[in-house]
């Protein structure tokens, strides 16, 4: 069903960046669809992959049979190592824009941070959820006013808050949108920067430093019921200024200030207030409420959803377990050390034909000088041989053999890693559109909003019977006991089937979708018999 989507988004054309790889069996499309198959099959890794029956999955990429878990993490690494992510999610981002996925009116932005559990040093981060400082990545997404994302922006912990929104809106202008509306959190307040994103973008985000006495000596409060909660605003201007300790410490000698619009919330039933700092002047003042007060809504519950449906977490970069799986490997420090031993023999060597030059210079006539090197020489040689003595002591007790994950310790974490997690997030992001474009099908045949996905998700993963007629692949879904539910599963593929659906891939068929009437029926052994 998921292949709707991906015919109509044109995921072939998207991947065309890819070059063929002559030779090869499976090319990126094939890679890359395997990923997006099984994140919208449930399955939340590259490691799981081991439990699918390959020649099902296989028929979803066209193939006779998918490729297994260690052949797709080679394609994954090849892929990752042309370094393509930019260019795929911007393209699949003006594809969403072009096809209306995306709502223009404003975008809200939010990180994520990503615990990273791997054995490479890598920068640290602070994760709200533990409290505490980890190594990690963060992980930024540009949502909409619906919840759904334009694009994600995977980068090092090291890298601040502030320059990812300004490296978000040069991608939305670049995308088309003239001056976007960002909305975002206390995370990325700072005036000097509010005044640089006012050259190219409007900012929402909470004020920082302003007293509750201050919003409530505001006149004309307005009375409002914003989605069900009653509320009172007020707006005025004011000019926020930076301290000099700050400008200073970002190497600047004087302390910027900026002229913003506040839009100051009064919520009825607590009493307390809310201050909204803007450099829009054209949205009515209730807007720029609704815009900052749904950022928990649709950007916190965006991150929520995703680690719900999906594996957002995961980094298919490395795979522990594999490595543990490995075969021993010959011990590098035993090479180290052997060259170590030949060193030192080499200057003990030397040191005794100095020694012996010294001793026939001696033979000839007395010399005190001659005599203190000869004894400097003697206390290096002796220090050069109880070194290696030492030496040879470690090398046999050096194991021949260690496991791959005591040479990995301490490598720094390689780049192409956080590319495979960019291709993992990007087939992510079309499996959260792929749903989300099955939901607006379906709500025509499920009126229950408050559970239309899970229903969705029950009826898209169940398993059922194929049949080959002609050039169409007919899908016969398993019989559903629940009789509401076998009503709208037989309407929704009745809706699938008006799309006119072909199988996306190598295997160019038609698809059709039809229910099992048959219910399958449980017999109940007769007591005697």
């Amino acid at each position: 069903m998921h292949h709707l989507f991906l015919q109509e988004i044109g995921f072939e054309e998207l991947l065309s960046c890819y070059p063929y790889q002559y030779g090869s069996r499976y090319q990126a499309l094939d890679a890359l669809g395997t990923l997006f198959h099984s994140i919208n099959l449930g399955f939340p890794s590259i490691e799981s992959l081991k439990l699918a029956n390959a020649g099902d999955l296989g028929l979803l990429i066209g193939q006779p049979r998918a490729p297994e878990k260690e052949t797709l993490r080679g394609l994954l690494g090849r892929l990752a190592s042309q370094e393509k992510s930019p260019q795929l999610i911007e393209d699949l981002a003006r594809n969403l824009l072009e096809k209306s996925r995306i709502d223009k009116e404003v975008f809200f932005i939010d990180g994520h941070f990503l615990p990273y559990y791997g054995l490479h040093v890598i920068a640290k981060g602070y994760y709200t959820v533990r409290r505490m400082p980890l190594k990690g990545n963060e992980i930024y997404a540009v949502t909409d006013l619906q919840g759904r994302p334009l694009f994600f922006l995977t980068e090092s912990c090291e890298i601040d808050f502030r320059p990812m929104i300004a490296r978000s809106a040069e991608m939305l202008i670049d995308l088309g949108i003239k001056r976007p509306i960002l909305v975002f959190d206390r995370g990325g307040y700072g005036v000097h920067f509010f005044k640089e994103l006012d050259q190219q973008a409007d900012f929402v985000t909470w004020s920082k430093h302003l007293a509750d006495k201050t919003m409530a000596e505001l006149s004309g409060y307005i009375p409002l019921c914003l989605e069900g909660e009653e509320i009172e605003i007020a707006e005025t201007y004011r000019t926020i200024r930076e301290t000099a300790q700050t400008a200073k410490k970002d190497g600047r000698d004087t302390p910027s200030s900026m002229e913003v619009r506040l839009v100051a919330i009064k919520f009825q039933n607590t009493g307390k207030y809310l201050g909204i700092y803007t450099n829009n002047k054209e949205k009515p003042a209730h807007e720029i409420a609704y815009y900052m007060l749904q950022r928990w809504g649709k950007s916190e519950n965006f991150f929520k959803e995703s680690l719900s449906w999906f594996n957002l977490d995961y980094h298919p970069g490395y795979d522990i377990k594999e490595l543990e799986e490995q075969p021993l490997v010959d011990n590098p420090d035993i090479a180290l050390v052997r060259k170590g031993i030949k060193a030192l023999k080499n200057d003990i060597k030397d040191l005794q034909k100095e020694i012996d030059l010294c001793h026939y210079k001696l033979g000839t006539r007395k010399d005190k000088r001659i005599e203190k090197k000869i004894s400097r020489l003697e206390q290096e040689k002796a220090e050069k041989e109880t070194e290696l003595q030492r030496f040879e002591t470690k090398l046999s007790e050096l194991p021949d053999k260690i496991s791959i994950l005591e040479l990995l310790k301490g490598r720094p974490m390689n780049r192409c890693d956080l590319e495979k997690k960019k291709l993992y997030d990007l087939m992510q992001c079309l499996a959260f559109h792929s749903r989300e474009r099955l939901v607006e099908i379906f709500q025509d045949c499920y009126d229950d909003h408050r559970d239309i996905k899970q229903i969705l998700g029950m009826i898209t993963r169940r398993s059922g019977l194929l049949k080959l007629i002609g050039d169409t692949l007919v899908v016969i879904i398993d019989g559903i006991d629940n009789k509401k539910y076998r009503k709208v599963a037989d309407k929704l593929c009745q809706k699938l089937n008006e799309q006119e659906m072909s199988l996306v891939g190598r295997l160019q068929v038609k698809l059709s979708f039809h229910l099992n009437k048959i219910r399958n029926k449980k017999f109940v052994p007769i007591e005697g018999a």
